[in-house]
């Protein structure tokens, strides 16, 4: 009996630990207070920059001391810089060795840039841009010998390209369409780099543009994706492939409209030839899973009497698109749905009613509705084949995060066919696992882990700031805590810190 017994337990055993876990394996912790902001930037497997402001010199001048730690937290060394006291951050990227960071005069008059920058033995490195372009900013990328800064002028797009050997900055051809927007700079492995944009074509058919540069700045080559009237191309990410080729993913819809109605993918070799394929929210098997499961049931059932009819149901959803992720053979596209949350704005006497951030967002005193920020919905995640063909979907559901600012909160880790997604929320990490269409472990919640056997942390002390991808399966979660420790051997019983914890999904 005892043999048989094992026999029976066995099958439920094995899958339990496969599914793998989330787990906190190392932290760090750094004495700041309020006055002194942090910043973070990955160098992946070469380890994590951190950014500290100090009080500034007697000169002056802001000081910024930057400290790199390698993959374990340890610290590799801690240098400080001295920056003019009129210049501020605008953005950072690393680049293999390398992490450049990026500022501008707070002079408007000034449209000069500096650019400033450590490589893994604490060396640094300093270059004035010179800049005649009043240009808002958008994205910034380095590469081999050059860095790239993107932006709008006169609500045009602009790209400008500074090369790091003869120090001239190059404003970068073809790209100057009034009707045409910015979406990514991808940088390529063979020393190009792609600007990737949304516009219209002559026939008024919204698309996406490829322009394919050199470290130089010379257009190597341009593709327009195809596209018609009735599925046009609203925004998408690419990732590169092998002989030239790249995958595209992203969002279709109407024509001149903010809301998606599916998910188009192509595969484009090196001679721009291209088939796009188009799959309608309705196609997917787990796209609705976020809702309760009676109007989940009710979505699938309309879904489904329209099928018999041979009718297409149309679903309107505001998708935001994440960059594709390489998982051997196939290739893993995320989204996060969102919509605009108001609510009525009651008059107050001596109320300040107009807010740039309500009426660029489509609120504001004048229709009597506030903007409070985007709600978040759901998480999508799918599979694709390198020829764009649909493998799987899965959905993952968030339903309490609202923000003025449109960013991505899930992250994903993949382990074979496995993926683990992950966000942070009300100072817990949130995570599901899912394969393929399967769910094998539901939303699942995480405390903080302290540093300390005795650590503690008073309610309401935790704030996490963010949770981003570092490496392989491994992502780093960072914030400000009070922690207290009233053992004996801990010398500082109250301490405020800023903490990084490493996450990995294994």
């Amino acid at each position: 009996m005892i043999k048989k017994a094992l026999v029976l337990l066995l099958p439920v055993l094995v899958p339990i630990f496969s599914i793998g876990q989330v787990t906190q394996p190392e932290r760090f912790e750094m004495v700041v207070d309020n006055n002194h902001e942090c910043r973070l930037i990955s160098a992946g497997e070469d380890g994590l920059f951190i950014l500290k402001d100090l009080e500034n010199d007697d000169q002056g001048n802001s000081v910024v001391e930057i400290t790199l730690l390698d993959t374990s937290f340890d610290i590799q060394w801690i240098r400080r810089y001295a920056l003019n006291k009129d210049f501020g951050y605008i953005d950072y990227h690393y680049y293999d060795g390398r992490v450049y960071v990026l500022f501008n005069n707070f002079d408007v008059k000034n449209r000069n840039l500096e650019l400033v920058s450590w490589d893994l033995a604490g060396n640094v490195f300093h270059s004035p841009i010179r800049n005649y372009i009043p240009f808002s900013y958008f994205d910034f990328k380095a590469t081999k010998n050059a860095v790239m800064v993107s932006g709008y002028f006169n609500y045009r797009p602009v790209v400008i390209l500074y090369n790091m050997t003869d120090g001239v900055p190059r404003v970068l051809p073809g790209l100057f369409n009034d009707k045409s927007k910015l979406i990514e700079i991808q940088i390529n492995t063979n020393d190009t780099f792609d600007v990737l944009l949304s516009g219209r074509t002559i026939d008024k058919r919204n698309t996406m543009f490829f322009n394919t540069f050199d470290i130089n700045g010379s257009l190597v080559k341009r593709i327009i994706l195809d596209s018609d009237k009735t599925h046009n191309l609203l925004f998408g990410r690419s990732q590169a492939m092998e002989e030239n080729s790249q995958i595209v993913a992203g969002v279709y819809g109407r024509f001149n409209t903010e809301y998606s109605r599916g998910i188009f993918v192509t595969n484009v070799n090196q001679y721009g030839e291209q088939k796009v394929k188009y799959y309608n929210y309705a196609e997917f098997k787990n796209f609705f899973s976020y809702m309760k499961a009676r109007r989940e049931q009710r979505v699938k059932d309309r879904i489904e009497r329209r099928k018999i009819k041979d009718k297409k149901i149309k679903f309107n959803y505001r998708l935001r698109v994440h960059d594709l992720i390489d998982n051997g053979d196939d290739y893993i596209l995320l989204g996060e749905a969102f919509y605009p949350k108001y609510r009525n704005a009651s008059p107050v006497t001596g109320a300040n009613f107009f807010n740039p951030s309500w009426s660029g967002n489509g609120g504001g005193a004048a229709s009597g509705m506030m903007f409070e920020g985007y709600r978040y919905t759901h998480a999508v995640v799918m599979g694709f084949n390198k020829n764009g063909d649909l493998l799987w979907d899965n959905s993952f559901e968030i339903n309490d995060i609202l923000s003025f600012e449109l960013e991505q909160f899930v992250h994903a880790a993949t382990s074979g066919d496995k993926i683990a997604l992950l966000y942070v929320f009300d100072n817990q990490i949130r995570y599901k696992i899912v394969q393929k269409n399967d769910v094998l472990e539901g939303k699942e919640q995480l405390d903080i882990k302290l540093m300390y056997e005795g650590d503690r942390s008073p309610e309401g002390s935790t704030n996490i700031l963010g949770l981003e991808k570092w490496f392989d399966n491994t992502f780093y979660t960072y914030g400000t805590q009070r922690v207290v420790n009233i053992q004996a051997d801990i010398q500082n019983v109250h301490r405020e810190v800023f903490f990084i914890n490493k996450l990995v999904y294994k």
